[in-house]
């Protein structure tokens, strides 16, 4: 096996144990969703449909869609040690360069917050997206600041309905990911080791997430069934939305 391979097969191991670990249902509930809701996705989307991944960051979606003419866009402004080598389109995401109707879906995944004029993207998505194509958006509303400075909003479903409404779409279906015990436990995991990643202190952040996983799952498991108590969900992390352009 050459240097390459092992190195993508080693980092494939490690992602698969720190998901296991840190991204399941009782530990770190938004991530595991928002795998869950991507495999929905693929599983959506006919074979050979033409398919844009709208600020796809460092393209970890698209193993999902090897059946489509799959397509990336970012403007590739983000974390310092991300690799935007993969983009296909490099612009705003409100002026992607490609005619008017050119995808029959569109994948926006915790882009949003990020946007100064989120009502823009909207504007290209109907303008980018055929007609009866869907929009597959997923962005938080109980949840850090990220990516500072370039995180400017959260979003409650009424904005997320107007701002669809808007600009020619309807929201097809939208699903409240969590609630207040799902909110609350994300914070719990996040307390000690930002404390001390916040002052660069990186490893003895990471490291303290493991020192405390003995105590952090447990709890995990209790607030992952008490949420099932939580109806309304308005502390919910994050929002899965499902829009269908209707002209």
């Amino acid at each position: 096996m050459d240097s390459k391979k092992q190195v993508v097969k080693q980092n494939a191991i490690f992602e698969y144990l720190r998901d296991s670990l840190f991204a399941n249902r009782f530990m770190g509930y938004p991530g595991y969703c928002l795998k869950r809701y991507v495999k929905k996705v693929a599983k959506i989307v006919e074979n050979g449909s033409d398919f844009l991944d709208a600020g796809a960051g460092e393209c970890q979606y698209k193993k999902y869609f090897s059946h489509v003419n799959y397509v990336s866009q970012d403007n590739c402004i983000g974390d310092n040690e991300w690799d935007f080598s993969d983009i296909d389109i490099k612009s705003e995401i409100y002026n992607i360069p490609v005619e008017n109707k050119s995808f029959d879906y569109i994948l926006c995944m915790e882009v949003l917050e990020h946007l100064r004029y989120p009502h823009l993207a909207f504007k290209e998505f109907h303008r980018i997206l055929r007609p009866g194509g869907k929009l597959f958006l997923v962005c938080p509303l109980s949840w850090q600041q990220h990516q500072k400075p370039h995180d400017y909003f959260r979003y409650t479903y009424f904005a997320l309905k107007m701002l669809g409404e808007e600009y020619g779409f309807e929201l097809q279906e939208v699903n409240k990911e969590g609630g207040k015990f799902t909110t609350l436990m994300q914070i719990i995991n996040g307390i000690i080791p930002t404390f001390f990643i916040e002052r660069g202190f990186n490893k003895i952040g990471r490291l303290s997430q493991i020192v405390l996983y003995p105590v952090h799952f447990p709890l995990g498991v209790l607030f992952y069934f008490l949420d099932k108590l939580d109806r309304e969900k308005d502390y919910t992390p994050q929002f899965e939305c499902i829009y269908i352009n209707k002209s």
